[in-house]
């Protein structure tokens, strides 16, 4: 049977007929609480949240979702790729999802203003001009939709400190510490 036949999102009424009650079984899946959650389209953001609300296809599709599934959430626009590969939920914060469209997590200023340790008007725009800045892994790559003066810090450890969001917030205040002395506003 097709994963198209065995999708819950194409289970028509006149379908019916496929489903046994005694069996528990609909269309070949089985009828557990957890796939009766994930009927439908708000099961992506479930999924997305526990991965910091953003994932990976292949663990998209590890948490249970078919092929089928994810063409038509892509299609209907009920997931977003933010990048090759890679997914956002729907509440994923503007600038983790830039950052992240530029090629992986907030770092530096960027971060601390994320977590909220850094005010957004003051003080932040005389430190980074108002660029976004990211964390990569060393042989990573800068995605196509970066922004103009995207500043990158490349560092593997770094980049898995935090959350998939932002680097954790003594790492971004380490990278600020250095954009800060690079830009000669301390010694």
């Amino acid at each position: 049977m097709s994963a198209l036949a065995r999708s819950p999102l194409l289970t028509l009424p006149q379908q019916k007929s496929s489903y046994t009650a005694a069996s528990g079984v609909q269309r070949g899946r089985a009828l557990t609480p957890q796939n009766r959650a994930m009927a439908g389209f708000t099961g992506f953001d479930r999924v997305l949240r526990r991965y910091g609300g953003i994932a990976t296809r292949r663990e998209l599709l590890a948490a249970g979702w078919t092929e089928t599934e994810f063409w038509f959430a892509l299609r209907y626009r009920n997931l977003d790729r933010i990048r090759q590969g890679w997914y956002a939920a729907s509440d994923l914060p503007t600038d983790a999802r830039a950052a992240w469209r530029a090629g992986g997590p907030l770092a530096c200023v960027s971060a601390l203003r994320h977590y909220g340790l850094l005010p957004d008007e003051e003080g932040a725009e005389s430190v980074v001009g108002g660029t976004l800045h990211i964390c990569l892994p060393a042989g990573g790559r800068v995605g196509r939709d970066a922004p103009e003066g995207l500043v990158v810090h490349w560092s593997t450890a770094d980049r898995y400190s935090g959350t998939r969001q932002a680097v954790s917030p003594e790492v971004a205040l380490r990278q600020a510490r250095a954009c800060a002395r690079q830009a000669g506003l301390t010694r």
